[in-house]
């Protein structure tokens, strides 16, 4: 089975992408299970108490405000995904697509750890990689796309209704930032820079980067 996820920051076009590959998948006839976002996943009574202590400081980024403990609840998070929705869609799939993987988790990791802590960035990824053997496979190819940080931080906002402080619209900077170090590391990451495109024409380009490495349908 061959795993895609979706990264970048909120408001970069994830959720939209996910779905629309999603559905061209399926067309094409190939066996897709589609993994949508935290708030969206249908979780057991273990994923949601998971997920509702590791988002119960009520900040969307900061969180506790400790990159270890943020980072060791994003990974419990993590395993109990690989393990409940992951790892059984792989019997019964050609392809999964997630919307965000581990990138995500490394990524507002990593913006910690540069904006924080004095660690040296190709040091702080090696510890962050450590987690993958922790937490189960990441996925075989990571698309990730990029709007410039203004203009993702004011969809989402607008989108969600949001107020964001300027602390949090700083720390997006360095969310990018950190994709853009976890890209230069990891050839799994595909880039694509989101500009004016319309969702369909966005959709183009992903399909067009990921083609060539796609299943082939089962005639069965």
């Amino acid at each position: 089975m061959l795993t895609i996820s979706f990264e970048g920051l909120p408001g970069s076009g994830k959720t939209t992408q996910a779905r629309l590959l999603t559905e061209r998948l399926r067309a094409e006839g190939l066996r897709v299970a589609h993994l949508p976002d935290l708030v969206t996943l249908d979780n057991d009574a273990t994923g949601q108490q998971l997920v509702r202590l590791f988002a119960s400081s009520g900040d969307p980024f900061l969180r506790y405000g400790d990159v270890l403990l943020d980072t060791f609840l994003a990974a419990a998070v993590r395993t109990h995904i690989v393990a409940t929705h992951i790892q059984p869609a792989a019997t019964s799939h050609d392809v999964l697509i997630e919307d965000r993987g581990a990138h995500t988790m490394y990524s507002y990791s990593l913006a910690s750890l540069m904006r924080h802590h004095d660690v040296p960035v190709d040091d702080a990824i090696a510890w962050l990689r450590s987690f993958s053997a922790l937490t189960g496979p990441e996925a075989d190819l990571a698309v990730w796309l990029r709007p410039p940080v203004p203009i993702a931080v004011d969809r989402w906002s607008h989108r969600d209704n949001l107020t964001l402080t300027g602390e949090h619209r700083a720390f997006l900077a360095y969310v990018d930032a950190a994709y853009s170090e976890l890209a230069r590391h990891d050839p799994t990451v595909i880039r694509i820079d989101v500009h004016s495109q319309d969702p369909g024409g966005l959709h183009e380009l992903v399909y067009a980067q990921l083609r060539s490495r796609l299943p082939t349908p089962s005639l069965a």
